[in-house]
């Protein structure tokens, strides 16, 4: 990209996806560094380090929704598209329409969904006393980052000419 074509908009998502890029490595490492510490307690000190189990989960739990998000981002989400490139462009252009509806209930449902669960929820992981609000937050962070990525695209298929 050069200087005269970068705004604003894409600076700023350029940031977001390296920040969440480094994050989603910084959680692969956790995990890692967790599975090895118990197999090497567990093998080798005849020790299982319970912290590491339940660390690596709540690791994992963010690894994954963090990085559904980023996929988002980056546009690489799981698709089918034998058919959808075989039907016509106005067709097309249809079922992403349709797509992106779907994918903006489905986060709202996460969204409206979590604000019911953290209303009055104070429970803790059992070793670590991490907060599950904290854990539970990753569904919101997906679902907002999936929220964007959607809405950018939106935007994408509507000023595209269906020709």
């Amino acid at each position: 990209m050069n200087a005269s074509s970068t705004s604003p908009l894409s600076l700023v998502l350029g940031l977001l996806k390296r920040s969440l890029e480094i994050a989603v490595g910084l959680l692969v490492l956790g995990v890692v560094f967790c599975v090895v510490s118990n197999v090497f307690g567990r093998f080798v000190l005849n020790y299982s380090f319970v912290w590491a189990e339940e660390l690596s989960r709540v690791l994992f739990i963010w690894l994954v929704l963090l990085g559904a998000g980023l996929g988002s981002l980056n546009n690489e989400h799981v698709s089918v598209t034998f058919f959808k490139n075989m039907a016509p462009p106005k067709i097309r252009r249809g079922f992403g329409i349709l797509s992106a509806l779907v994918i903006y209930v489905v986060c709202a449902c996460i969204l409206l969904g979590f604000q019911q669960l953290i209303s009055g929820y104070i429970s803790t992981t059992p070793l670590l006393k991490i907060p599950k609000t904290l854990l539970y937050s990753a569904m919101p962070v997906m679902a907002a980052l999936t929220l964007i990525a959607n809405t950018i695209f939106l935007f994408q298929l509507l000023k595209r000419s269906p020709t």
